[in-house]
């Protein structure tokens, strides 16, 4: 099968690129500049230069649906936030049904953090206490509902920009520079203290295919997994398959969990697209749940795989000195290297090239004062989607 997969600059595109390619289908992939590190995988055929979907979305989606036809692809896999762009858009396009995602409605509903919760709460699933501010004073009266709260944007991604007054993110973010609107909340939860945990599926038409709950023992800034170790917990799962049959969902769907003390599951947050789970995954039976699912017996990833960020790792060991034994000893532990390892050596050398796109991002925002999060920021500014209309 020909597989077109879209956004190849993040870690686990390169992670789906390479489950295509390893169970032998044929990879094409595309981003919006050159050194994208996924592009350059063993296993990509042949690489695609597009429009960005933020700011030209109706040449981005027209160039993916030329892709298409001139290539003959037989499954579009967005592994971003442009799926919803492509889902807009998708009854207009010749390769509308060929793209592995459900209707906007239904990706909205998850994407907001706002349905989202209201979702999770008429399922009865476990959620924080949780206020949602639409204004200046209803954020400084809900974060004084807390002892302890955490927030974010209603639209947020990667661990940019929370909100809290406890932990180790305590005061990174200033309340006085927040406004939230109507059409763009903030959710304000009471702080759950405990160890996150993350969960990977892939959906027909709201049957399970393929499952993967992990965890990440090593993060960066105290945001982001940089290590990635499957696990076996059957609550995370039913949990997600609940969601999925109820909302009928088709395609990459992704939960992130807090587990405290006691052994009981918050659920935090959904990203409707891959997320790092694919790390874990088995090539040939991850492709499998896609091409050829099998509902009755689903793909579980099996416990105990481990996959790494070696290039994150180095860069903990400068961040937070103190945390060099620990990195040291997971850096030579013998994890696999998802650049190094999994697309050949290339991607690997993109990740450093792929740098420059952070100048690309201050030129396009305007960014005058260069702040540490810019990195993570320039992964996502033009192919992430806040909820605002969609040309």
């Amino acid at each position: 099968m020909k597989v077109l997969v879209t956004s190849a600059r993040l870690p686990h595109a390169l992670g789906v690129i390479r489950c295509f390619g390893e169970a032998g289908h044929e990879v094409y992939a595309t981003d919006t500049f050159r050194s994208a590190p996924g592009l350059h995988s063993k296993h990509v055929k042949e690489r695609f230069i597009t429009p960005t979907p933020v700011f030209e979305t109706k040449e981005f989606v027209a160039r993916i649906d030329e892709i298409a036809r001139d290539k003959e692809i037989d499954l579009i896999v967005p592994a971003f936030e442009e799926v919803f762009f492509l889902s807009k858009h998708r009854d207009e396009l010749e390769c509308g049904d060929r793209i592995f995602c459900s209707d906007l409605d239904t990706l909205y509903r998850l994407h907001n953090k706002k349905t989202f919760i209201e979702l999770a709460q008429e399922l009865d699933l476990p959620i924080a206490p949780t206020v949602i501010a639409t204004s200046k004073q209803e954020l400084l009266d809900a974060t004084n509902q807390f002892e302890h709260y955490f927030g974010r944007a209603a639209f947020s991604r990667g661990g940019v920009a929370l909100l809290t007054n406890f932990g180790p993110l305590a005061g990174a973010v200033d309340i006085n520079e927040i406004e939230p609107t109507k059409e763009q909340p903030w959710i304000i939860q009471s702080f759950v203290e405990g160890v996150d945990f993350c969960s990977y599926s892939i959906a027909h038409h709201g049957k399970l295919a393929a499952h993967d709950t992990y965890r990440h023992p090593i993060m960066i800034e105290h945001a982001g997994g940089i290590v990635f170790q499957s696990i076996h917990e059957p609550e995370i799962l039913e949990h997600s398959r609940k969601i999925i049959e109820h909302i009928g969902y088709h395609g990459s769907i992704s939960f992130d969990w807090m587990r405290t003390e006691d052994g009981k599951f918050y659920m935090v947050e959904c990203n409707p697209r891959p997320t790092a789970g694919v790390f874990t995954m088995e090539s040939e039976p991850y492709a499998k749940a896609i091409f050829d699912p099998d509902f009755e017996n689903p793909y579980h990833a099996a416990a105990g795989r481990e996959a790494q960020i070696d290039i994150a790792i180095l860069r903990n060991m400068f961040r937070e000195p103190k945390e060099l034994p620990r990195d040291l000893h997971q850096l030579f532990s013998g994890g696999k290297d998802i650049y190094t390892h999994e697309g050949g050596r290339l991607p690997g050398l993109y990740v450093i090239l792929s740098y420059s796109h952070v100048f690309e991002f201050r030129r396009r925002m305007h960014v005058k004062k260069h702040k540490h999060s810019d990195l993570m920021e320039a992964q996502f500014f033009d192919i992430s989607w806040d909820g605002g209309d969609i040309a």
